[in-house]
């Protein structure tokens, strides 16, 4: 990224640029749609229709100056939404093994994991981010563990209970979990009061956990004891998730992202889970285009996919995964129930670590869907070897493109269900990831009160409160408020001819790998200090 002589990046419009899509009203400001009716769900569809008549033939919908009616978003700031540890648990394992194929297939299986929002969740809109806005929040809880029998992942807290009336796939504001008692080889306590002890394989944590027939403390699951976990702002931390396991087996996850650019939109965000000596970090920025009655999203310029790094000592140290992200779909629009398909092609590669001749890639590929039918969100894929260095094979994007000879594990299944993979000269096929048995796990995040003016939750509270509480022209009010507020900043700045700072990471991001400030290691440090103390607190209650 090439910079002029105010340290400005000159290939990346700025948010005081003013060459920008022509989607504004005659002052300049970006274009309001207005509430139509009461804002109820007939409404939404109305508005939603007339704007994507608007839209077609736009070339990025992303990055139009356009201000929503509320009533079309979600009551959830958009730094918070676009997040990846959904399953924090399964982040925190990747570095688990010493083994460079069960390594890879660690990251895999939360590259299949970091988007479970579009499962169990409501697909929506959220808050546009403002210029230096930022969100932090972390999770205490257990890894996911490898079954030594069954070779399979034990998952140890939030197993997914549906509850009435949640639909398949494309949730209508969230779903039901209740927490795994598990064996002492496991983590769980061995002097458990519970009457029942879920196994530790996939299949048969699966078969008891279906439907509402799951055991905990003698008292069947019915709707009453089933919690039920929504992304969003709201009274997400409940009392004892991990009731199961064992305190020493829990782990420290945090999650910190800053808004670093407002046109185009993109934010840059880090992950650490200090214990295991993970980190993932990157960029965001997606792009958008309508098509017919669906909107196609995919990743921007300045997004070159998550890297998650192993910084702990042993093998694999020194590693790094670099995750691209696919193009996605939204649809159901026009019957005002939102879900995403997915048909393109990812790649992971694996790059640094001790020196060898070889490394390892996968390549996954998610399957078309049939106009015809219901969607079926299947998948297949390889783990290949590369040779290092040798830009043909690293430049593959297909299975069937590369020899049988460097393919060492085959991969299949559903990204909405089940993946399975088969390590080559194997016959069995073993569970990568069941999907069915996994429920949101809510993050922890700080008090309102206790958050900066430029934070998420606070800086969007106005609008959240009215959203949820059905007053949408109040929340429409509240909106335009904060974005104008938003505009008198950027004009100040450029009066005075100045260029916003970003305070949580370094400038420079050329490469899609953003660095920590001084600022921005303080805040996670800050974050770890915060769950460190609650949970020597929570253990002198014990």
């Amino acid at each position: 990224m090439s910079l002029n002589k105010k340290g400005k990046a000159v290939d990346v419009p700025t948010d005081d640029d003013t060459t920008l899509q022509p989607f504004t009203d005659e002052s300049g400001a970006p274009a309001t749609l207005p509430e139509v009716g009461n804002g109820g769900e007939e409404s939404k569809v109305k508005v939603l229709l007339g704007l994507m008549k608007k839209l077609m033939g736009v070339k990025d919908v992303a990055n139009l100056r356009i201000s929503l009616p509320a009533s079309l978003l979600e009551p959830i700031p958009n730094l918070e939404y676009w997040q990846y540890a959904d399953r924090a648990d399964i982040f925190a394992a990747i570095g688990d093994s010493d083994d460079e194929v069960e390594r890879m297939l660690a990251v895999l299986r939360f590259s299949f994991s970091k988007e479970l929002k579009f499962i169990r969740a409501r697909l929506g809109k959220p808050y546009n981010s403002a210029l230096g806005e930022h969100f932090r929040c972390s999770w205490r809880l257990p890894p996911i563990v490898i079954d030594k029998e069954t070779g399979e992942p034990v998952i140890r807290t939030h197993i997914h209970v549906p509850i009435p009336g949640e639909p398949a796939y494309g949730g209508q504001g969230g779903s039901g979990w209740t927490t795994p008692i598990l064996g002492p080889e496991h983590g769980g306590k061995p002097n458990s009061e519970a009457s029942s002890i879920i196994s530790s394989s996939s299949k048969a944590s699966k078969k008891q956990s279906t439907g509402l027939g799951l055991k905990q403390g003698n008292k069947s699951t019915d709707t009453i004891s089933i919690n039920r976990a929504i992304p969003g702002p709201g009274d997400e931390i409940e009392s004892d998730p991990d009731a199961g396991v064992v305190e020493s087996e829990k782990v420290t996850v945090v999650f910190l992202c800053e808004q670093v650019s407002h046109h185009p939109p993109i934010s840059a965000y880090y992950y650490t889970c200090p214990e295991r000596g993970i980190e993932g970090y990157g960029m965001d920025q997606i792009s958008a285009k309508v098509s017919g009655m669906s909107v196609k999203v995919g990743p921007g310029s300045s997004n070159r996919g998550i890297f998650i790094r192993i910084a702990r000592e042993g093998p694999g140290k020194g590693e790094e995964y670099q995750i691209t992200h696919p193009s996605a779909s939204v649809n159901g629009i026009l019957k005002g129930s939102y879900y995403g398909t997915i048909s393109d092609q990812i790649q992971i590669t694996c790059r640094g670590g001790e020196e060898g001749k070889t490394k390892l890639r996968a390549l996954i590929d998610y399957k078309d869907e049939s106009w015809i039918g219901k969607p079926k969100f299947l998948l297949e894929g390889i783990v290949y070897r590369y040779t290092v260095g040798d830009e043909s094979e690293e430049s593959w994007t297909k299975p069937k493109q590369v020899p049988a000879d460097k393919i060492v594990a085959n991969i299949e299944g559903s990204w909405m269900k089940e993946v399975k993979y088969r390590l080559k000269g194997e016959k069995e096929w073993k569970v990568l990831l069941d999907l069915d048995l996994l429920a949101l796990i809510p993050k922890d995040v700080r008090p309102i009160e206790e958050q900066d003016e430029q934070e998420s939750r606070r800086l969007w509270d106005p609008v959240t409160q009215h959203l949820i509480g059905k007053n949408w022209g109040e929340a429409t009010r509240q909106k335009q408020a904060i974005e104008q507020a938003q505009r008198d900043k950027a004009a100040a700045r450029k009066a005075k001819g100045e260029d916003h700072q970003s305070r949580f990471f370094e400038p420079d991001w050329e490469d899609g790998r953003p660095t920590l400030s001084a600022e921005g290691k303080k805040a996670i440090e800050s974050e770890m200090t915060r769950l460190d103390a609650k949970a020597k607190e929570r253990a002198d209650e014990l």
